[in-house]
């Protein structure tokens, strides 16, 4: 039997390649990540991996490679090795030499230990096929390509440093049993002044030159990606997105018009809240079933009488995360006052004022305050914090995916909040919240209506 499983995941790679009793990894997600793949592999039967593949060195795929390599024999690890000087992080953020510092070091100590426990394989010009079982995967992508660009008398971007560890990244091609599969890991198709490397993803679908069955979305289907020219010589039959649904259509949306554009009855798979086990038959033949789903997220309303308790952790979380500093600001909504205010609005009914915990397996996760104005539709969402020790793992983000769904059940057609800091712009961001101007009180006010996105 040979299967691809695509093990649930969020901003991050970790894929099972199966053949007939045989195993191998692709990537390991997250360092978070390690106990769920672990979990997923024991249950599917595996007692050893024949290797571990490292794409490119990006914390959303290296995480779990040292908890992998001490949990499960390997025989080989691949490690796509760090360039050492990129211009951004995993994250995203610029990279300082300190931090291009610290992740050589982590590079170098990963290494060491797949030379302890395993046989380590540098990913290099030399390193074009891996197999398991019938799948023998050709390599793309397989030079350092950063550290050429910067140190190449013949680049333009000699010097520079303004590429990351995604340029770097490794593709993957096979074709087994007549499915023709392609893992596109994080590779990129930017444009670029120096032939060897410009729009790398439209070079390598020429080079294959065929229809994809099963196709691993690049780099989380975020940014420029591919050009219709790669898409018109893969016309994908399913399309395996590793990411949020809400993020990439709300963020990325053009580029999945040009995925429905070049294979108008192709299939489009999330592995936010569920992952997905493809098995592979003869000539094509190809299924898929659901795996590892993620456990579902409620709503538990707060009633008046347990305010109280609520709100120490409401103030809690509104002075530790820094969103109120003045003390005057923390005295009133500490204060009865502000408290009396909000009993008073839940206790209403029109136009209630909701107080929610946020529930996963039975444990209160995090919580929400918001309201609903039945005039216009409008919900207005003053709070919204997970409890620090739920934090990670993407566990914002379904609660947000909740609480949108029970708003909108319950009437609400747009959504408004007040938003004070980068990083929580950067978290708003994802799911279409889009700056409108100032409230009456001269904050900062966004919004996001479902209907445009």
């Amino acid at each position: 039997m040979n299967k691809i499983h695509f093990i649930r995941a969020y901003w991050s790679d970790n894929i099972l390649i199966e053949s007939n009793g045989r195993f191998a990894l692709i990537d390991t997600g997250y360092e978070r990540d390690a106990e769920r793949i672990s979990k997923y592999l024991d249950e599917v039967g595996v007692k050893e991996l024949d290797f571990i593949l490292i794409t490119h060195f990006h914390k959303d795929h290296y995480g779990s490679l040292p908890a992998l390599l001490k949990r499960f024999p390997v025989g080989k690890v691949y490690m796509k090795k760090f360039s050492g000087i990129n211009r951004t992080d995993g994250s995203g953020r610029p990279a300082t030499e300190e931090s291009n510092r610290l992740e050589m070091e982590n590079c170098e100590n990963m290494c060491r230990l797949a030379e302890e426990v395993s046989k380590l394989v540098v990913i290099d010009e030399h390193v074009t096929h891996v197999s398991v079982g019938d799948f023998d995967f050709g390599l793309f992508g397989t030079t350092d390509a950063v550290r050429e660009m910067y140190e190449s008398p013949d680049s333009p971007y000699r010097g520079q440093v303004i590429f990351g560890e995604n340029t770097n990244s490794v593709a993957m091609f096979c074709d087994v049993q007549g499915t023709t599969i392609y893992l596109g890991a994080d590779a990129n198709n930017q444009p670029l002044d120096y032939p060897k490397y410009d729009r790398v993803n439209d070079q390598f679908a020429r080079q294959i030159g065929r229809a994809i069955d099963l196709y691993k979305v690049p780099h989380h289907c975020c940014g420029g990606i591919f050009s219709e020219e790669t898409l018109e010589i893969f016309k994908p039959r399913y399309s395996v997105v590793t990411n949020w649904w809400a993020t990439v259509q709300r963020s990325f949306g053009a580029n999945l018009e040009m995925l429905r554009k070049a294979s108008p009855d192709g299939t489009i798979l999330y592995t936010d809240c569920c992952g997905y086990a493809f098995t592979i038959g003869e000539n094509g033949n190809l299924s898929y079933e659901e795996i590892t789903p993620l456990p579902k997220i409620t709503l538990e309303e707060i009633p008046s009488e347990e305010v109280d308790a609520f709100w120490e952790k409401h103030i809690r979380y509104l002075v530790e995360d820094g969103i109120i500093t003045d003390p005057e600001d923390i005295d009133y909504f500490s204060g009865d006052e502000y408290r009396s205010v909000i009993l008073e609005h839940m206790k209403r009914e029109k136009d209630r004022h909701h107080l929610v915990y946020f529930v996963r397996e039975g444990k209160r996760i995090g919580a929400a305050s918001y309201c609903i104005y039945q005039e216009d539709g409008q919900c207005f969402i003053l709070d919204f914090w997970i409890f620090r020790e739920f934090r990670g793992m993407g566990t914002g983000h379904y609660c947000y995916y909740a609480l949108e769904e029970a708003a909108r059940a319950a009437g609400a057609k747009y959504f408004q909040m007040n938003i004070h800091t980068a990083l929580a712009y950067r978290f708003w961001k994802a799911f279409g919240y889009k700056e409108i101007g100032v409230d009456e009180w001269g904050d900062p006010l966004y919004e996001m209506r479902p209907d445009e996105q």
